[in-house]
């Protein structure tokens, strides 16, 4: 049997997770197989589609092609035909069917996580996504109302939830769309919404509007939906909606899955609401995909560990490297090295700690104490997780904390530097820089200290690097880190 070829097509392609995705698939699905990506720029796609056409068995289609294909096509049917919008292309016999597989990604993607589709739903946008999330949302039996969050304009006066309500009935849905929130969804699938659910009710309203109700505990919501691009790479710190929204939200989705957890699901853990991130939907489409190409089926129980390995591989590619070690393990040395070879910012968290504070790390434990340092070695793991691209040299009792490996690995890698402690030993000889070992039994207490913090730091790094060459060490991080 000869191998299949598939790929991506889009502009720009470098970044994309769906390689790694989609030959983990093909390798579940016992298909000897090849993906790839096509860097296709808008002005070349009708030129180079025969050529694709030709080379392919099927392909995923990315923005900004989404749309453009249509006319290339030679079928277009069921949703991609209703949003105008195509992410997968099969081969059928020299004939190519366009489809999308974004709803049902959607709707696997909150079974996995145990996320009902149900109840009063809050949907955050209108773009292209969230009318895919829409349709969804309106097509399921158990939803009773969808509220629909719509990014107003900064000449427009807000409007009352209440005036922009309207039941799911064509007039309704008809009068809804006067408002000024409406004006960028589509009328035709506000019509089709209005057909696919006589049992429930769309609301329109804003940030501000929905914000104030929730403060003042009038409403609650079975499920939040984010169909918007805030808080996606590389603008870590954004969020689409506040802390009270969240609140009156009995689970929350959210579509970015770059990084994979965002601010939303931050502030939802912090509530302890059970959530869920992009991969998982980005990982189901690729599957419904796989099952239209290769005419297979793939169970829950086999997509969950590419979900994970997925979140996995995209720390290490989009996220920050963190190293950690204990004190004169060469995090610096090596960090600084490692930066140098893959382009990224450095930095040492400890001078990090200084430049805020204007002490070096010394005076704060001499004049403030060992506790003031650790709250704010805390704040610089929360700082620098919501950045992204960076070679991180942590602080020797940084990933001694629990928590402030979690925050770090939330939106990065963690290494373990672990030369011989012998090495330590002669690198730390006469450094009188470390407060810990300002005492009297100097060498005792590293090494009690040594002992104790190996096990933290091994608990918190993914992989670990045990040369004591900063050189080779540097080259070996790369090596793991897939550059």
């Amino acid at each position: 049997m000869r191998i299949k070829n598939f790929a991506v097509i889009g502009h720009p392609i470098g970044h994309s997770m769906s390689p790694f995705i989609h030959r983990r698939l093909l390798e579940l699905a016992g298909t000897d197989g090849t993906y790839t990506t096509m860097d296709v720029p808008p002005d070349d796609l009708p030129a180079r589609w025969a050529d694709t056409l030709s080379q392919l068995d099927g392909f995923n289609v990315t923005t900004p092609h989404k749309h453009a294909v249509l006319p290339l096509l030679s079928q277009v049917g069921g949703d991609a035909a209703r949003f105008g919008s195509v992410n997968t292309v099969a081969m059928h016999g020299g004939i190519s069917c366009g489809y999308t597989t974004d709803g049902i990604g959607f709707t696997r993607a909150l079974s996995a996580a145990g996320l009902p589709l149900a109840g009063d739903v809050l949907l955050l946008g209108s773009g292209g996504v969230a009318r895919v999330f829409a349709n969804e949302i309106l097509r399921a039996p158990a939803v009773t109302s969808l509220t629909v969050v719509m990014r107003r304009h900064p000449d427009e006066t807000p409007i009352s939830t209440d005036s922009a309500a309207a039941s799911c009935r064509k007039s309704a849905c008809r009068t809804a769309r006067k408002g000024a929130f409406l004006g960028s969804l589509d009328t035709a699938i506000m019509e089709d919404f209005a057909a696919r659910c006589p049992h429930g009710a769309v609301t329109v309203t804003d940030n501000d509007a929905l914000g104030a109700k929730c403060a003042a505990g009038g409403t609650h919501f079975s499920l939040l939906v984010n169909g918007t691009s805030a808080g996606m790479y590389p603008k870590l710190s954004g969020s689409p909606i506040s802390d009270a929204v969240v609140s009156c939200c009995s689970g929350v989705f959210d579509a970015v899955y770059n990084p994979g957890v965002t601010m939303l699901l931050k502030k939802a853990m912090a509530q302890k609401i059970s959530c869920a991130g992009g991969m998982g939907m980005l990982v189901w489409q690729a599957a419904a995909a796989e099952e239209i190409w290769l005419g297979c089926h793939f169970r829950e129980e086999d997509v969950t560990p590419i979900i994970h390995a997925a979140n996995d591989a995209m720390r290490m590619k989009f996220g920050n490297i963190i190293l950690c070690g204990f004190m004169g393990s060469g995090k610096s040395t090596v960090g600084g090295l490692l930066a140098n070879q893959l382009n990224r910012e450095f930095v040492d968290m400890d001078a990090f700690i200084e430049q805020e504070i204007g002490m070096t790390v010394p005076q704060i434990f001499a004049e403030k104490g060992e506790t003031y340092f650790r709250s704010k070695e805390a704040e610089a793991c929360r700082t620098l997780s919501r950045q992204s691209g960076l070679v991180i040299a942590a602080g020797g009792g940084t990933l001694t904390s629990p928590k402030n490996a979690a925050v770090l690995r939330e939106t990065g890698i963690v290494a373990l530097l672990d030369p011989p402690y012998g090495t330590i030993c002669q690198r730390l000889a006469g450094d009188h820089t470390r407060p810990l070992l300002e005492t009297t039994d100097r060498s005792a207490v590293m090494e009690r200290l040594y002992q104790t913090r190996m096990p933290l730091y091994r608990a918190a790094a993914d992989f670990t690097v045990s040369t004591e060459d900063s050189v080779t060490a540097a080259q070996q991080l790369a090596q793991q880190l897939g550059f």
